[in-house]
């Protein structure tokens, strides 16, 4: 990955998800984040907060301008299939959503016996519409694998892969797939 690449890849995600501890870039496709981190702090871009759970990065002003324009000029250079496609994908995506939903609500209010079972089903009904995200944006290419990640270690008997939002838990990158996904289609026609 070139350092532009890097820079957008990190903006992108801070975009997505507001704040994230460096441990948490891999899974958006940057495998060492520290460099670009430090640059673009320094670049007044992103800033750095110190909390209990550790340093945790946001944007600020200017890192969401940036971020804002990288993914603007992207759109720009789509042809009208390839905006077609990001419409598509988010609908059959958003098809699902109700589902997981109540699954996760399910868990939540004690239903955990079956959970793996249950997100492992959902999992593969949902495929085709997860297979057209990771298809229709580089910016979306990861969710498939990190959802499999996630189901894969709630299947080993880690419900905390489940639903927490301190992790790369199913229903988080579900979630975070979902706003990137809005946020991007929703820019396709400002």
């Amino acid at each position: 990955m070139s350092m532009h690449e890097v820079d957008g890849g990190i903006l992108h995600a801070l975009r997505v998800a507001g704040w994230l501890g460096a441990e948490r870039f891999p899974a958006w496709g940057v495998a060492e984040p520290e460099d670009a981190l430090t640059r673009l702090v320094e670049a007044g871009r992103v800033r750095l907060v110190r909390s209990p759970r550790g340093e945790m990065y946001g944007l600020t002003p200017e890192g969401t301008e940036a971020a804002t324009s990288a993914v603007a000029a992207w759109l720009a250079g789509l042809d009208p299939a390839g905006s077609a496609a990001l419409g598509a994908a988010l609908a059959g995506f958003e098809a699902h959503d109700g589902t997981l939903k109540r699954l996760v609500t399910g868990y939540q209010a004690g239903a955990r016996d079956t959970v793996g079972q249950d997100l492992r089903d959902f999992h593969e009904q949902a495929r085709g519409a997860l297979d057209a995200v990771a298809s229709a944006a580089p910016l979306w290419a990861s969710y498939p694998e990190r959802l499999e990640n996630a189901l894969l270690q709630v299947e080993k008997g880690e419900l905390d892969h489940v639903a927490s939002p301190l992790l790369e838990s199913y229903h988080t990158v579900w979630h975070l797939a979902h706003r990137d996904m809005r946020l991007v289609c929703e820019a396709r026609h400002p």
